[in-house]
């Protein structure tokens, strides 16, 4: 049981706003989000990759861009890099990843107005139903979004 804490839209907002703009400047694709949710951390998911990191300072807590593999290659193709070699397609695949979720977080933190966010290096994680331990005590606020590529997903765990 985490202790139920309503996330601040001065949070939120600002992840919204990030992922959109990354996608349309670095993609040209429009994503469209829909409502945030408080996601239960015991339950399956649908996601192969998450890229994920971690928030330091005045806020703390967790990242994570959830995404399927399709959406991954389709992205991948849009930067304009390629590979034959499917291991090398995939691990090409996790960097953007992380690249991106980087970003996202990057200019998310820069938006709140606070003076002292650090962000953790991103990691990823891929496989069907992979397990990302977010802490206990606080929500993860789910933020889906969709595009013509297929969903994608930012979630959010901060105190």
């Amino acid at each position: 049981m985490y202790t139920i804490i309503v996330m601040d839209v001065k949070i939120i907002n600002p992840f919204l706003a990030a992922c959109t703009n990354a996608f349309q400047s670095m993609f040209s694709i429009s994503p469209t989000a829909k409502a945030p949710y408080v996601m239960e951390i015991r339950e399956g998911h649908p996601w192969e990759i998450s890229g994920i990191l971690g928030l330091t300072g005045d806020y703390y807590g967790v990242v994570a861009f959830r995404l399927h593999k399709i959406l991954a290659n389709k992205l991948l193709d849009l930067s304009g890099v390629s590979s034959d070699k499917p291991e090398e397609k995939e691990e090409l695949s996790n960097q953007l990843v992380s690249e991106f979720t980087n970003i996202v977080a990057g200019n998310a933190a820069s938006a709140i107005r606070t003076s002292n966010i650090g962000v953790s290096p991103p990691v990823v994680i891929s496989g069907h139903n992979h397990v990302i331990s977010w802490p206990h005590n606080y929500p993860v606020i789910a933020i889906p979004f969709v595009t013509q590529f297929g969903p994608f997903e930012v979630d959010v765990c901060f105190k």
